[in-house]
């Protein structure tokens, strides 16, 4: 009989510990998940806090680096305002390249136009916003700049027209540019019947030393054989440019490329600067055809490594100094980034020469 109770007791406290065990076991299993998730989620917070915070620091420098240049071109405190309030209505990160790129500053602008609306913006903030393209030199528009909207067409300019844009043409020929502001624009219709309201047309503008453009856009009205337009912001570019080349002396490392390599590395000069290529001083005369990594620091817009180049055209001394050999070099490649922040230094330094001769 003892016996049987003492088994029993046994058997009893056996599976208590084994309960016991088993419970303090899902026990610290929960413990330490539950530490896991709090660890986890610190973490999370952490880093989306730094990030907020770099955030918030580099918008912050954007907007000192706005206020400097803004000061810089002497922009009035209206047009400040206005400025700043299409950056941030645009969610605009750095506000600052609005006012150094025209392409910039009409994205910002088209997002500032949907969101306000720009049917409901009164009269003289639409002028105001056409003031601040004059006082940026946005308008008229550097031919170093491709035109992106027909809102930066400048009046007097001629396109041709195809009336409607498809099918058996009524209107066909050329029309000139009359007037244009941010709302609308209009052209001279080309001879023939009045044009009724909501039929679309197709249109070609040739920019000479750019490119030529082709788009469709919509007629409003037809007021005594002048075409009121809706502006586009789809247009087709065919470049046709000369680039606009301007003067300048920046120091380069060059690295002239084998076959087999990177080969002799030697310095020089940049002398003149396009979206297309470079003309360049060198210490040696190298041959037609030659492959080169360039190197240099492009004034406000960082630096620039490894440039690849070729050669195109080997002229005579530089300033009558025989240790110096003129050079015409093209870019290689996918250059598209360097040749954005070369465009816009050189649109940069036109302006800057255009205030300069204005004051």
């Amino acid at each position: 009989m003892r016996k049987d109770s003492i088994s029993n007791y046994d058997i009893w406290s056996e599976s208590f510990r084994q309960w016991a065990d088993k419970d303090l076991s899902m026990m610290t299993i929960l413990i330490v998940v539950a530490i896991i998730m709090l660890l986890v989620t610190a973490i999370v917070l952490y880093e989306i806090h730094r990030s907020n915070k770099a955030k918030r620091d580099l918008r912050d420098l954007g907007w000192k680096k706005f206020e400097y240049n803004a000061s810089r071109l002497n922009l009035s405190h209206s047009n400040i305002a206005a400025l700043k309030e299409i950056a941030q209505e645009a969610d605009l990160q750095d506000p600052d390249s609005m006012i150094k790129s025209p392409h910039v500053f009409e994205s910002a602008l088209e997002k500032y136009y949907k969101r306000k609306r720009i049917e409901s913006l009164s009269s003289a903030k639409l002028a105001e916003i056409r003031n601040l393209r004059k006082v940026l030199d946005f308008l008229p528009l550097s031919k170093e700049i491709a035109y992106i909207s027909t809102r930066q067409f400048s009046p007097g300019e001629k396109c041709i027209v195809q009336i409607p844009d498809t099918g058996p043409a009524t209107h066909k020929g050329m029309c000139q540019i009359i007037s244009s502001d941010e709302l609308r624009w209009v052209i001279a219709r080309p001879q023939g019947p009045e044009v009724a309201a909501g039929t679309w047309m197709r249109m070609n503008l040739t920019r000479p030393g750019d490119a030529e453009y082709t788009f469709r856009t919509q007629v409003l009205r037809d007021l005594n054989g002048e075409l009121v337009l809706n502006h586009a912001i789809q247009l087709n570019r065919a470049q046709q440019r000369n680039w606009v080349r301007i003067d300048v002396s920046i120091p380069v490392e060059v690295t002239q490329m084998y076959s087999n390599g990177a080969g002799d590395i030697f310095f020089g000069k940049i002398i003149d600067m396009s979206g297309g290529g470079f003309g360049m001083a060198l210490p040696i005369k190298l041959l037609y055809g030659s492959n080169l990594k360039l190197s240099f620091e492009l004034p406000g817009h960082g630096h620039v490594d490894n440039l690849l180049v070729k050669v195109v055209r080997v002229a005579g001394q530089y300033n009558n100094d025989a240790s110096k050999t003129v050079h015409s070099v093209a870019f290689e490649g996918d250059v598209r980034v360097v040749q954005e922040q070369i465009i816009q230094y050189v649109f940069e330094k036109q302006r800057q020469d255009s205030l300069l001769r204005r004051s």
